[in-house]
């Protein structure tokens, strides 16, 4: 958490019956303002390609939150 915006992320795994992936919350002030879904980029489950992207995701917008 970014202790001078109050932000934060959370990364997820989503259950496979929601096809698998990862779900990404964007947390301000501690309300959920955002987020996305990132499915999996392969059939491969030990590929954490889609995991890096919802971090990569979220650190753009911690960032761009603390230039605010």
């Amino acid at each position: 958490m970014s202790a001078s915006t109050g932000c934060r992320i959370e990364v997820e795994p989503r259950p496979p019956e929601l096809g698998g992936g990862w779900r990404l919350r964007l947390i301000e002030d501690g309300a959920e303002v955002g987020g996305g879904i990132f499915p999996p980029t392969t059939d491969d489950p030990e590929a954490m390609d889609a995991y890096a992207d919802a971090l990569t995701a979220g650190y753009e917008w911690t960032n761009s939150r603390s230039r605010q």
